[in-house]
């Protein structure tokens, strides 16, 4: 998990200072890391995280050669991440192409792992949106190996449908379980998603042309967010809330409200092609929905993965908060930029920058303030981690 922290780290710092630069403020610092910010985030941290976290609950069970495999995918996604960003830096293709291979192994791996859930009595239709998720890792990985996602539409989308698509599985077993109802009404969501990333993954690959096929994939995206959004307030609402519930219930719909936004800028990109409808979707996708939604299940990973008990009453909204006026102040500026190029709004979009480091940093705090030490939690038949299942996580 360490290693995901840094990466995260690193590309949160790589993000800040292109900000700045893009808006002419102090000096270039990083610059040859510009290009690789959305691999590192997502490779480095968001792909390391997940994985971890599958991987700690394959730990409880008896040990099988599945087991086995699943332990390499971490090590394989940091080892292939580092070497692809050497080969980009120093312009080695070959270290491009082995760690794009490592990280289409670890890729494999993860399917592998995925799909053996299937036989373990976990939620079809939720596992179904997991190996989609995978799919989306997988072709990502494969096209790491020869371009950059960086101003690609189709790459960039493929490379954020991974988490949002693992992240909606995970939310089609908790709102079933919620609303105790099956979860094959979540079925036609699953398609929509399958035809996302089709349409999507044949950009990256073929480079369709985005007015004929963009519109259409994020219209799908959009409506997908809308179907889990009514979901989760059937849930929310058949459901006793606590204040951990709660705290979480506010996060998730929050982060399906910018799923929608993403969606409905990403239209508007496809029909009038300006780098700030680009910029908008990709960030009210990748902090708005993706980040909302770690800050939601971020209490209960962590703990599992660290083997440590949380106290869910050091949670407040403060990091909430923080990241809602990162995410507005930089969107807003950015679209007021069009009408008026002052230097107050590129400062503006340069300090929401700092603002998500600010909330990244305020949630760990929570996160470290919560966490308890006991000598028992380490050994792992005393571990008493939130559970993975009930309404809201």
């Amino acid at each position: 998990m360490g290693a995901s922290i840094a990466f995260m780290f690193l590309a949160l710092m790589v993000g800040i200072f292109r900000l700045m630069a893009q808006n002419g403020i102090g000096p270039v610092v990083l610059g040859d890391f510009f290009a690789l910010h959305p691999l590192l985030m997502v490779f480095g941290f968001i792909a390391g995280m997940i994985v971890t976290e599958r991987i700690a609950g394959v730990e409880l069970l008896p040990h099988t050669k599945q087991t086995y495999f699943s332990l390499v995918i971490p090590p394989f996604i940091f080892i292939g991440m580092a070497v692809e960003v050497v080969g980009f830096l120093f312009g080695l293709a070959l270290a491009s192409y082995v760690g794009a291979a490592l990280l289409v192994v670890s890729s494999l791996f993860f399917l592998s792992l995925l799909r053996s859930f299937l036989t373990m009595g976990r939620e079809k239709v939720s596992v179904l949106f997991m190996l989609v998720s995978g799919i989306a890792l997988l072709l990502s990985a494969f096209l790491s190996g020869f371009l950059l996602p960086a101003g690609d539409v189709g790459f960039w989308m493929t490379l954020l449908l991974f988490p949002v698509t693992f992240v909606l599985g995970e939310r089609v077993e908790l709102t079933s379980l919620a609303t105790k109802s099956s979860s094959d009404r979540f079925v036609p969501a699953l398609f929509m998603v399958v035809v996302v990333l089709g349409l999507f993954g044949l950009d990256a690959l073929f480079v369709t042309p985005a007015a004929t096929t963009t519109p259409v994939a994020f219209g799908l995206m959009g409506l997908t967010f809308g179907f889990f959004l009514v979901a989760e307030r059937k849930a929310r609402s058949n459901a006793a809330a606590s204040p951990f519930q709660r705290y979480v219930s506010n996060h998730v719909e929050l982060a399906y409200i910018w799923g929608l936004a993403g969606s409905v800028f990403g239209i508007a990109y496809s029909l009038s092609p300006m780098l700030v409808f680009y910029d908008a979707s990709i960030h009210s996708l990748a902090l708005g929905f993706i980040g909302l939604m770690f800050l939601a299940h971020g209490p209960i990973i962590l703990p599992m993965v660290t083997h440590r008990q949380f106290d869910n009453a050091k949670l407040s909204s403060i990091p909430l908060a923080i990241l809602m006026v990162a995410l507005v102040t930089r969107i807003g500026s950015e679209l007021a930029l069009l009408y008026d190029g002052g230097w107050q709004l590129h400062l503006a979009v340069a300090v929401s920058g700092w603002l998500v480091l600010l909330a990244v940093v305020a949630f760990f705090v929570e996160i470290l303030r919560g966490t308890k030490r006991s000598g028992a939690e380490r050994h792992l038949g005393a571990v008493q981690a939130p559970k993975r299942l009930g309404p809201f996580r």
